[in-house]
């Protein structure tokens, strides 16, 4: 076979021509790293047409893995000139196991890893024959630029020594086929003066030392990536067992524990509060007589002794103006140290005497309490403050709530209170907790309404509801659900669990909540993925994909290693990433 080694510029008309002028109708193309050609795979697919057109054969050798995928995507034969592929040693191993109760003949136990090679060789040449004395098991070798699909026998040859034994006699005949390329891709370069005869002094020693060169590279290579930058990824699949389970149950607030006989669970209450001043327009126009409301802060610096006040008590402006009491106060006495009096103080509500706009005043700095004239000491002593202004004094037309209004602006600040109570509600109690629709009530604590209008003809409504809830442990629910499928399922877990309830009666009073509870999952076994990593590390892949095997209820298994070479599980537990579904 012609040998033609391009040179990193060549394109591929160049390329095309020199092949057409050769005689031979085989022709060795060799590629060198980041050629032209290597560029796009359409190079690839003119060189494949051209030479179908022309009659002629053409394998490309390449050290340029681009080069190589496209040539193999174009249809062209392409080797590496150094090192083959190396099947079964490495890269993914997809296991599938055996249906329950399928038996392998001895023989096949006994297939040793070079009946594996054959096997494979036998696959990639199209035979569609397979021993019957064996079950194969799928394995998928994963490299950077392709997956090869081969299969393997189930087990190996469980000899004292045996697998040892074929992977050294393996990895020698690797060796010298490696040696055997080398030797054929380096002899074959010409020299520099291009006639094809190498110089037996110069020649031979520069191709000496490259090939330590490389040697040496590619060993440093291998460590590098073996030592420091080796992990497997193991996926397991389980199969699941349907599960189905219905009846009624009972969340108890006096219970502290799951009772199995009438299936009584604790339970627990939630409350929550929410007020708010809401506004609402007045829709009739009615001549009032309004007098200004506001607080007034009262003041004792007479003595340690408490004062009560009784509604209507007057407290008259520096100008004359007169406001009154609410409902009664009780004033406290003030702090008396070594003669020295530090008033106290407390807020009450107060009206104007008189309606009307000159009431709306403030802040006044001192109201005196004319009902203590008669004890100077005591008038002097007692006195009030208004810190914020009074409002609401007016005469005339003005918007006034109707009846309905009123009622319409009740419910309405009734149902925003329920309505925040219940969008905000869901954070006030532990992720674990459930509560049913109609496991939760209202109560509304107090609603006051107030007619008098500001100036857009606005009155408002001020409310406070108070929620109540009955939940449960749903987490605790659902344990208490697998300890009822182990009895039939035992070492099995929940794959998959969807609980739902219905016929939900609660009791606020009690504080209980009937439901029926309906639940459909499916159940696989239980599997500690750190335990499974603590017994296959530092293992083989065929000892690991053992391990795989005789997990109980396996569906299929993947083990994944990198570099593609690795031979054996890491020993290092955080470089193995095993996961179970």
């Amino acid at each position: 076979m012609k040998k033609i080694i391009a040179d990193k510029s060549d394109d591929v008309v160049e390329i095309i021509d020199r092949i057409l002028e050769e005689s031979d109708e085989a022709i060795a193309l060799v590629i060198p790293k980041s050629s032209a050609l290597g560029k796009s795979v359409r190079n690839f697919n003119l060189l494949k047409r051209e030479m179908d057109g022309a009659g002629k054969t053409i394998i490309i050798e390449s050290v340029d893995e681009n080069v190589l995928a496209f040539a193999k995507q174009a249809g062209i034969e392409a080797s590496h000139p150094l090192w083959r592929s190396v099947r079964g040693s490495g890269g993914i191993s997809d296991i599938v196991a055996h249906d329950e109760g399928q038996e392998q003949s001895p023989k096949s136990k006994k297939k040793s890893k070079k009946t594996e090679k054959k096997a494979v060789e036998a696959d990639e040449a199209g035979d569609d024959e397979r021993s019957p004395e064996s079950e194969p098991i799928k394995l998928k070798v994963h490299t950077e630029e392709e997956i090869i699909e081969t299969s393997i026998e189930s087990e190996v040859d469980g000899g004292e020594g045996g697998d040892e034994d074929d992977e050294a006699r393996e990895a020698e005949a690797e060796a010298k086929e490696s040696e055997a390329v080398a030797n054929r891709f380096f002899t074959n370069m010409p020299d520099d003066d291009g006639d094809g005869q190498g110089d037996d002094s110069g020649g031979s020693s520069r191709f000496w030392w490259i090939l330590a060169g490389v040697v040496v590279i590619a060993a440093i290579v291998v460590y590098v990536l073996t030592t420091f930058f080796n992990h497997a990824d193991i996926a397991i699949n389980f199969k699941q067992t349907p599960w189905s389970y219905k009846d009624n149950f009972v969340a108890d607030k006096s219970v502290s524990a799951i009772n199995p006989s009438g299936n009584v669970i604790p339970a627990q209450i939630f409350t929550s509060n929410k007020d708010v001043t809401q506004s609402y327009p007045a829709s009739s126009v009615q001549n009032v007589s309004q007098k200004a409301r506001g607080t007034i802060t009262i003041y004792n610096a007479y003595n340690s002794s408490p004062q009560e006040l009784v509604a209507t008590t007057r407290f008259v402006t520096p100008d004359g103006k007169l406001f009154r009491l609410v409902s009664n106060v009780t004033v406290p006495g003030a702090q008396v140290v070594n003669g020295q009096i530090t008033p106290s103080s407390i807020t009450a509500a107060i009206v104007a005497d008189q309606p009307g706009p000159d009431y709306n005043i403030g802040p006044v700095a001192k109201l005196t309490i004319p009902g203590f004239q008669k004890d100077q000491a005591r008038y002097n002593g007692f006195y009030g403050a208004i810190t914020t202004s009074t409002t609401g004094g007016y005469v005339g037309k003005k918007a006034v709530p109707t009846a309905a209004d009123v009622n319409a602006a009740k419910a309405s600040t009734t149902a925003i209170l329920e309505s925040s109570l219940s969008s905000g509600f869901s954070a006030s109690y532990p992720n674990n907790f459930k509560i049913l629709d109609g496991a939760t009530t209202y109560q509304v604590t107090k609603l006051v309404v107030s007619t008098s209008t500001d100036d857009n003809g606005n009155f408002t409504v001020f409310g406070e509801v108070t929620l109540e809830a009955i939940g449960f442990d749903e987490s605790a629910l659902k344990a208490y659900l697998l300890s009822l499928a182990q009895n039939t399922e035992e070492n099995s877990v929940f794959a998959s669990l969807n609980p739902s309830y219905s016929n939900v009666q609660a009791n606020f009073t009690t504080g209980q909540v009937k439901f029926t509870l309906t639940a459909q999952g499916s159940l696989e076994p239980a599997f500690s993925a750190s335990d499974f990593t603590a017994t296959i590390l530092g293992k083989s892949i065929s000892e690991a994909r053992s391990d795989i095997l005789a997990l109980p209820q396996l569906g299929n298994g993947t083990i994944s290693v990198w570099p593609l070479w690795l031979m054996h599980i890491p020993s290092d537990p955080s470089k193995i990433h095993v996961t179970a579904q």
